[in-house]
């Protein structure tokens, strides 16, 4: 199934990729090796914008099911339920949601050129990137556990890479190290403000067991 818009030609000329295994495969490996061509790809593809926040949903959805599995295998962990589930939902949407905000309004900001449903894309597309570096994590959880720390402080850094080259796309930066630094606070910015609104409302950890 094509990713582009059918626009009576408008689009015609526009990349299109497959939504099969070996194509998704090989963007993950693409934004792994050259996250910047990556980026530059996922945007010409020209995504419909329903299709970009059925992504945003299901990478969310991932993220809560992979979330689960890790407290699962962890020593004594038990199963979040009800309360603990939706938790953990209302905080991987704000999170996500708020990180898709800051980069676009920031880098508006800042002189960037980058839209919202592009900003939207990027980071629901890296979001799944990094859920893949979960499932690796969960696997050494299991397999080696003493791997774990060491893979989830270069999961991190990846993190921090791939953010930092998706934005320089973005909005068309040029200085990597601005944008790190940008991130950076950003990160802590946009943490602060959704702890604080979980807090008021009343999805802090205690109140979701």
């Amino acid at each position: 199934m094509a990713t582009g818009r059918p626009d009576d030609g408008k689009h015609e000329g526009t990349p299109v990729m497959q939504l099969n295994i070996a194509a998704v495969s090989a963007l993950v490996r693409l934004t792994l090796t050259r996250p910047r061509e990556a980026a530059a790809r996922l945007i010409a593809l020209d995504v419909p914008d329903d299709a970009r926040w059925l992504g945003f949903v299901i990478v969310v959805v991932l993220s809560v099911f992979l979330g689960q599995v890790s407290v699962l295998l962890m020593e004594d962990g038990e199963a979040m339920m009800g309360g603990g589930l939706l938790f953990m939902a209302m905080f991987q949407t704000s999170v996500l949601l708020g990180m898709v905000v800051a980069v676009q309004g920031v880098g508006r900001a800042l002189g960037g050129k980058g839209s919202f449903p592009d900003t939207l894309l990027l980071l629901a597309w890296l979001q799944f990137v990094m859920l893949v570096l979960q499932f690796v994590q969960i696997a050494a959880l299991i397999l080696i556990p003493p791997l774990f720390g060491m893979i989830t402080l270069l999961a991190l850094a990846v993190f921090l890479w791939l953010l930092t080259n998706f934005v320089l796309v973005l909005h068309g930066f040029t200085s990597g190290l601005k944008v790190f630094v940008g991130i950076i606070f950003s990160f802590f910015g946009v943490a602060m403000a959704l702890a604080f609104l979980l807090v008021l409302l009343g999805f802090g950890p205690e109140g979701a067991m």
